[in-house]
């Protein structure tokens, strides 16, 4: 069967591109989608058979991740590779005076807990995996380090706490051999990155498989661009 992945935020833009990749080098994928598959995830069901199995899991429900988990135990006996794509921007108001607080709550559902709900739904299916590899999808927004102009309140602050979210799993499962890295794909060409981004999302999924291909216990913990480069975090 080859390598075993799970995808969140699947049906569309990185996460998308991140599956039909996995699947172009023979693994099976596990596609998580808030709703029903898209009409470009089905497209790529229909190409790659069994290989693609989709999963209808909204990351910011409690059971919703656990009856995702317990499907994905019914057909496979362990997972290698969970990468934690599913995100969203927020649409907060700008400054402090017009903060809206409820989509910052929706911020970190999404992006924060998001990630941990799932990566604590899979851990028994990991722990029989061969790679033990989780990667989390960030943003250089979320970066401390590279802050320089403050705003977007909800984004940034969610995936600050996604950053550490991470970092954190990386020293409590460092012993058991995991692999966990925060990942920055860059500005892409998706629904959320616009047109005007300068990076196709080929590019980007491409460059953050090649990070997952090459990392080792050693690089457990960082953060990195799509590019393999270190990030400030």
């Amino acid at each position: 069967m080859g390598r075993i992945a799970v995808v969140t935020g699947a049906g569309r833009g990185i996460g998308l591109e991140l599956t039909g990749q996995l699947l172009e080098g023979g693994a099976t994928v596990f596609a998580g989608t808030r709703g029903a598959p898209s009409t470009e995830l089905s497209s790529l069901a229909a190409k790659h058979g069994d290989r693609l199995q989709p999963l209808v899991m909204d990351v910011a429900d409690d059971e919703a991740v656990a009856e995702g988990a317990r499907t994905v135990a019914g057909r496979v006996d362990h997972v290698d590779l969970l990468i934690n794509n599913a995100g969203v921007y927020p649409e907060d108001s700008g400054g402090l005076e017009r903060l809206d607080l409820d989509a910052m709550r929706q911020g970190f559902e999404v992006n924060t807990l998001g990630p941990l709900r799932v990566t604590r739904a899979f851990l028994p299916l990991m722990r029989l995996g061969s790679e033990r590899k989780i990667f989390h999808i960030t943003s250089l927004m979320g970066s401390i380090g590279d802050n320089s102009s403050g705003g977007s309140y909800a984004y940034r602050v969610s995936k600050t706490g996604l950053n550490m979210v991470s970092l954190n799993l990386s020293h409590e499962l460092r012993a058991e051999g995991f692999v966990v890295l925060t990942i920055h794909p860059g500005w892409v060409q998706t629904r959320m990155g616009s047109d005007a981004a300068p990076l196709t999302v080929g590019a980007s999924a491409a460059g953050i498989l090649q990070v997952i291909d090459r990392s080792t216990t050693e690089d457990s913990g960082s953060f990195r661009s799509w590019d393999g480069r270190p990030l400030p975090y």
